[in-house]
């Protein structure tokens, strides 16, 4: 379960102040076999903004298959996957606002976790093709390697993504063409941890290629320099993000979050986003989270100011904490937003 309250003020007509205040629950039923190796998980994902009325309420059912293999690193999941992406996805490819109102994925997620390598990729049908509605969908690859160190290490690492835009079967509008977004995006980094703190950056290039194929068959071509730091000391996090460079999403105009699922302050030519974040309770089970989120680009500021609580049961943590036992081997639970 999540409730989350996010206040934002400040911003521009394409982020305009708002406040999102929800709660959205997961619960799920399965079957394991070959001791948890492959199971079958089945529930409802429902998100419910906190109003008098109880509208604009959505309920989707989850249904997937989910294959792990702890010692060799590998997981895969396939079918409708709740609550998947919202810690392992940069924001210009996914935003926050997204991550509140789409939290399943129509798809599959491929996780391979080794001592020197990592791929975490996923490919989601955000919208099916039908007389009326257009096909949406993406494929995306998180890749990279690193050295180790105990807890310090160098990295190296890029995002790939191909993200396409259908036509509806029939009436189609007069300017509706297919679509074609391509993001890249290396990058190289570091990690180092000391006794109740650790921070990490990296720094790399946002390389995006759009086609509108029925204006041209010609690509728009943007980049820039993208940047993040965290540091983290006991309970405190400062987090920062940067982009500098060419306007990114050149059809953000037309196509809005139907093509670009990413935070639309990367149309922008900068963009800096600095959290300060104060986990005020952490467990294995619960997670009370308040961000403090400053923006500014070439254009305007927000200011935006979000509690968020997350509480997590599963049968498995839950007899290994009667045992007093750490379920989730001495890491606590982290807030999903």
């Amino acid at each position: 379960m999540n409730a989350v309250l996010n206040n934002r003020e400040g911003g521009d007509n394409e982020t305009p102040a708002q406040t999102f205040i929800f709660t959205r629950i997961t619960p799920q039923i399965g079957v394991s076999m070959d001791h948890g190796r492959h199971s079958i998980m089945g529930g409802v994902t429902w998100y419910q903004p906190m109003i008098d009325n109880l509208a604009e309420y959505k309920v989707l059912p989850a249904l997937h298959y989910h294959y792990k293999d702890s010692r060799k690193g590998y997981e895969f999941k396939f079918g409708v996957i709740p609550n998947e992406l919202n810690n392992n996805i940069a924001l210009f490819l996914r935003s926050d606002s997204i991550n509140y109102v789409q939290p399943n994925i129509k798809g599959a997620v491929i996780n391979i976790q080794k001592p020197h390598f990592w791929l975490y990729s996923w490919i989601d049908w955000r919208q099916f093709r039908t007389n009326y509605k257009r096909e949406a969908f993406d494929a995306t690859a998180q890749v990279g390697w690193r050295t180790t160190k105990g807890y310090n290490h160098l990295s190296a690492s890029a995002i790939l993504r191909y993200n396409h835009l259908a036509k509806s079967y029939k009436n189609p509008l007069e300017n509706e063409g297919v679509v074609d977004n391509v993001v890249l995006s290396p990058q190289l980094g570091f990690t180092h941890h000391w006794h109740n703190g650790k921070i990490s950056a990296w720094a790399g290039m946002l390389l995006t290629l759009d086609r509108d194929r029925i204006e041209s068959s010609k690509w728009h071509t943007q980049a820039g320099f993208i940047g993040h730091l965290t540091g983290s000391w006991r309970w405190l996090s400062l987090i920062e993000n940067i982009y500098a460079g060419k306007r990114q999403m050149p059809l953000y105009e037309k196509y809005g979050s139907l093509l670009y699922q990413g935070d639309q302050y990367y149309h922008n030519k900068f963009y800096s986003r600095t959290d300060l974040v104060a986990t005020i309770f952490s467990r294995d089970f619960l997670n009370l989270e308040a961000r403090l989120t400053f923006h500014a680009t070439d254009k305007t500021t927000a200011f935006w100011q979000q509690l968020a609580v997350r509480f997590y049961l599963d049968r498995n943590l839950w007899n290994l904490h009667k045992k007093h036992k750490k379920g989730t081997n001495g890491i606590a639970l982290q807030s999903q937003f």
